[in-house]
């Protein structure tokens, strides 16, 4: 018994030398009201980021386990399982799936990365850091118009398989695919990412097959450029002949500040149009302050319109 415990113990501390495993998450609480709540007439309130299907505030609060494991050959085994929608009454609201927001395993070397499960969509993976204020649950100009660089909607894919390559002279390439499985008016969806950054500038391309038989293929760019004084980016969504549009967007820091404003519009169709300002600071170690304001309206529809703001803080562990 005793050289079995000697043994187990050995081989727990072998696994643990190799093994990097980490407990993450971010909390977000404000009180306000999205756009979409002003557009129904609902009252500001308090909330926590996971309220009302993750449509509050600035972020969704979440909790996270990661990890990554030698196993040999310079290649690491990695996972990472990710919950989020924490409503003010402590519930995961998002459908009732627990690991709602990631749930992947994946290989890791010097040829890249491999990771399959349930992760963010390759063009968010590839776009939503050009969004200057994190991709706003509530007040975000670049989701309200439908056209920001994502693509029409802030989604994730179940079974999906992507690949990240090495950087290649700043050169970084994304492929993604999910199978239609057994659902009839899916389609097999193919997706590609290009990003090149070097310095102060960076530029991303991506295209992602139809994903149902109805559906349309989606395109975008986007690029940012930081200045020092300033930081500019800008966005061209491809989604449908009704369904095109730019997105513009520029911060700056101001003692201690980070002010910023972005302006997404749809050219086609669906007209919608939106607006955001906002300003956000670290007031303490991992806990940021902010405050932002949105307007959207679609044009194509009489009164369809709405103004959303927060003010909230972000505690990051």
């Amino acid at each position: 018994m005793k050289k079995v415990l000697a043994f187990s113990a050995l081989a727990l501390a072998a696994l643990s030398a190799n093994a990097q495993l980490s407990i993450y998450g971010l909390l977000d609480g404000s009180y306000g009201k999205s756009i979409a709540d002003d557009a129904t007439g609902r009252k500001a309130d308090f909330h926590s980021g996971g309220d009302d299907g993750s449509s509050q505030g600035n972020s969704t609060s979440r909790i996270g386990f990661k990890g990554s494991y030698d196993i040999g050959s310079g290649t690491k085994a990695n996972f990472k399982l990710e919950t989020g929608g924490i409503g003010s009454d402590g519930r995961v609201n998002q459908g009732g799936t627990f690991f709602n927001r990631q749930a992947w395993f994946g290989m890791s070397g010097s040829w890249g990365e491999v990771r399959f499960g349930r992760q963010d969509s390759l063009p968010f993976q590839v776009m939503a850091g050009y969004d200057q204020n994190g991709a706003s649950n509530g007040v975000s100009a670049w989701a309200y118009s439908t056209v920001g660089p994502w693509g029409p909607t802030r989604d994730r894919q179940s079974k999906a398989l992507n690949y990240i390559s090495p950087a290649f002279g700043g050169l970084t390439a994304q492929l993604g695919l999910t199978l239609k499985g057994n659902d009839a008016n899916a389609k097999d969806t193919y997706s590609v990412g290009l990003t090149y950054a070097t310095g102060p500038f960076s530029a991303s391309l991506v295209h992602e097959s139809k994903r149902t038989q109805t559906g349309d293929d989606f395109t975008s760019v986007a690029g940012s450029y930081d200045f020092g004084v300033a930081k500019i980016s800008a966005g061209y969504a491809d989604a449908s002949d009704n369904n095109k549009g730019v997105s513009l967007g520029v911060s700056t820091k101001l003692a201690g500040l980070t002010l910023g404003a972005q302006y997404s519009k749809n050219t086609k169709g669906l007209k919608d149009e939106a607006v955001e300002l906002f300003v956000n600071k670290e007031v303490f170690k991992n806990t940021y302050g902010y405050f932002e304001v949105g307007h959207a309206k679609n044009n194509a529809v009489a009164n369809n319109k709405g103004t959303g703001y927060a003010a909230g803080l972000i505690f990051v562990f």
